[in-house]
């Protein structure tokens, strides 16, 4: 039916006027936070937020991560991850209302508290990244530093001496010639014992199992380390290489921090789900908390070990207090 009056007329006016005002909104704010570097989300997801609060009429919007209160009249939205995510990553908060919020205004919000929560998660990533980024490249450079001390200051002092045993044993003294015989075979465990700091052979050759069991041989005076291994077969390659930097990264982690006389238990089995890999430290502890991403020492780090191993679909959990010791649980689909 066409519109008879000029209230009728007025009225449809002001409607289309305000579905283009929505519509203008949404347009800017997309546009606005999808053209915002990391470093402009925050600024940029204020000003939608403000423009968000004069289209519901509202006098102030806002951003808020944490806990607020929220005043009679005002108005909280979630910001939700996108892909489902459970747990908000903030509240769109509208204050001193000017008028009364119309159902498409409200339905606008929605969509406007959905891009700015896309934003922040996304926002989250990128710092995460970056972060176990910078992890992982101080860990390599350790890493190189480590192998470089060990084959400056082992191997090649030791292929030195062996150089110079030969040449006193050029005129074929027996005993030079066996000393020569000792020293390269102490070189060799030597290279072996660099080799396997990087990737021991044992785990392509043999699997998890033997290598885990190479691994705690060689984990040194001052840690008692038990073991129960329970694998009816072979894992995929991916699993059995993050299970064992797992365990390399714990073995390493006591050794520096649980204290003399520790004791560590490395409990590996099957599940209906995949894998299960417990070990269990009876140290000095500490609060996870606390800890930060990584420590001088600690290999590739507690956050390194959870992205990867949640990388592979599954999880990471930590239970440690002062005192009481600390268990490190990785689970992973078969």
């Amino acid at each position: 039916m066409l519109p008879d009056t000029a209230a009728d007329l007025r009225m449809l006016y002001r409607a289309a006027e305000a579905r283009a005002a929505r519509l203008r909104v949404l347009v800017e704010a997309s546009q606005s936070l999808s053209a915002s570097p990391p470093d402009g989300i925050a600024a940029a997801a204020a000003e939608v937020a403000l423009k968000a609060a004069h289209l519901a009429g509202f006098a102030y919007g806002r951003i808020v991560t944490e806990a607020s209160p929220v005043l009679p009249g005002s108005l909280a939205v979630p910001l939700s991850a996108p892909g489902g995510a459970a747990a908000a990553v903030g509240t769109l908060l509208l204050e001193q209302p000017l008028g009364v919020l119309a159902p498409e205004d409200r339905e606008a919000l929605g969509i406007i508290a959905q891009l700015i929560g896309s934003a922040l998660a996304a926002q989250a990533r990128e710092q995460r990244l970056a972060l176990l980024l910078a992890e992982l490249l101080g860990t390599q450079e350790a890493e190189r530093s480590r192998v470089a001390h060990e084959l400056h200051d082992g191997v090649a002092q030791s292929a030195a001496a062996l150089a110079r045993r030969l040449d006193l044993a050029a005129d074929g003294d027996p005993a030079d010639l066996a000393e020569a015989t000792r020293q390269a075979r102490a070189l060799v465990r030597e290279l072996r014992q660099v080799i396997a700091g990087m990737r021991p052979p044992v785990l392509d050759d043999l699997g998890l199992v033997p290598a885990l069991r190479h691994l705690a041989g060689e984990a040194g005076e001052g840690l008692s380390v038990t073991m129960s291994l329970e694998l009816a077969g072979r894992p995929g390659q991916d699993i059995e290489t993050a299970l064992f930097r797992v365990v390399q990264e714990a073995l390493s982690n006591a050794r520096a921090h649980a204290g003399a006389g520790a004791a560590v238990h490395i409990g590996l089995a099957e599940t209906d789900e995949g894998y299960r890999l417990a070990i269990t430290d009876n140290g000095a502890g500490f609060d996870p908390r606390n800890q930060p991403a990584a420590q001088a020492g600690s290999g590739l780090g507690l956050a390194y070990m959870r992205e990867r191993i949640e990388r592979l679909g599954g999880r990471l959990t930590i239970a440690s207090a002062p005192g009481q010791g600390t268990q490190l649980v990785a689970e992973l689909p078969a």
